[in-house]
């Protein structure tokens, strides 16, 4: 297995929960700048945000869609 399937093994559990704190930390500040919030908006205004800068890193460094599959990680 290639040294980078390897890491992305080893830390995908983590870059998933790292994704959550930054949604999470950013649904709480919307709502203490405005406590009457519909937390739905709030939350697509958030994941469109998000998504953009995804999509500004995928046509970066893969040229517009990463779509690579590492092989089954060893449990």
């Amino acid at each position: 297995m290639r040294p980078e399937f390897k890491e992305d093994c080893k830390y995908a559990d983590e870059i998933h929960e790292d994704v959550k704190e930054v949604f999470t930390k950013w649904m709480i500040r919307y709502g203490l700048d405005v406590p009457e919030m519909d937390e739905d908006l709030a939350a697509r205004l958030i994941l469109t945000e998000m998504r953009k800068k995804l999509e500004e890193l995928e046509a970066r460094y893969c040229g517009d869609v990463c779509d690579t599959q590492p092989p089954s990680c060893p449990s």
